[in-house]
């Protein structure tokens, strides 16, 4: 769903894996819950990603993690080249 700076995003039957390497497994019953934001700060533009992940199999609690990344100006770490054939 989309209210205009936040979209959330629920994600069901997965292969099973590990949530990290060398890390906690979670099975094909566990939902991936993500909330993409953005927001502003101290005058700037900020994204933020947050991962809820509820699997019954192997944990006892929701697992969170979040990751915020600021909007630099006019992209100027954004320097693009074109994949060359050889």
């Amino acid at each position: 769903s989309w209210d205009g700076s936040s979209l959330k995003v629920v994600t069901t039957n997965l292969t099973p894996g590990y949530l990290r390497r060398n890390g906690v497994p979670y099975s094909a019953a566990a939902v991936v819950t993500e909330y993409f934001d953005r927001h502003a700060a101290y005058g700037d533009e900020w994204f933020s990603v947050t991962t809820i992940v509820d699997d019954p199999a192997y944990l006892t609690d929701e697992y969170i993690t979040s990751s915020s990344f600021k909007q630099l100006p006019n992209g100027r770490s954004w320097n693009p080249v074109p994949c060359e054939n050889r």
